[in-house]
């Protein structure tokens, strides 16, 4: 049987196969460990992992798991693929490029509206008398562009935004 699970963004893929004597064979990514099971009570389980031994305790409720491992605490959300592939379409769709110290705007390339590529500069931005290209972070249209050469730009503000 095979599971995907996430970290943050990143997908792992869990094998767990029958080894026989009760044990399992897990495989992680590109590493296999034998495991074997004892059960201490209805939230408690002590694993043998490859000879090391864990003391697991789970507690589940309507949104997450709790598992602590030797005392170690690690929650673990519950999300259906469904809905983190909706989360990431979504961050994916829009993005408010922010500025995070003030500046003047010295320079814009492009207007709401104009298609740009990832890496493409959209303005420039003088900060600390230093003059940096803003880029797109990705690919996408232009949807705002929220100041003009020589306009002044607080920290936090939005400079553009990209859908």
């Amino acid at each position: 049987m095979n599971c995907l699970f996430w970290i943050g963004q990143k997908e792992v893929s869990v094998g767990l196969d029958i080894a026989g004597d009760g044990r399992l064979r897990v495989s992680v990514s590109d590493k296999a460990y034998d495991v074997s099971a004892e059960f201490i009570g209805q939230d408690e389980i002590l694993l043998n992992v490859d000879g090391r031994i864990f003391n697991v305790i789970i507690h589940s409720n309507f949104l997450s798991h709790s598992v602590i491992v030797n005392g170690r605490l690690f929650r673990v959300e519950k999300r259906s693929a469904l809905k983190i592939l909706r989360e990431e379409k979504a961050r994916q769709r829009k993005r408010d490029v922010k500025i995070s110290m003030p500046g003047r705007v010295i320079q814009v390339f492009s207007t709401a509206g104009d298609e740009v590529q990832e890496g493409q500069p959209v303005l420039v931005l003088e900060a600390m008398k230093m003059q940096n290209e803003i880029k797109a972070p990705h690919s996408g249209r232009l949807t705002k562009v929220n100041f003009k050469a020589g306009d002044y730009v607080e920290a936090g503000s939005v400079l553009f935004s990209i859908e």
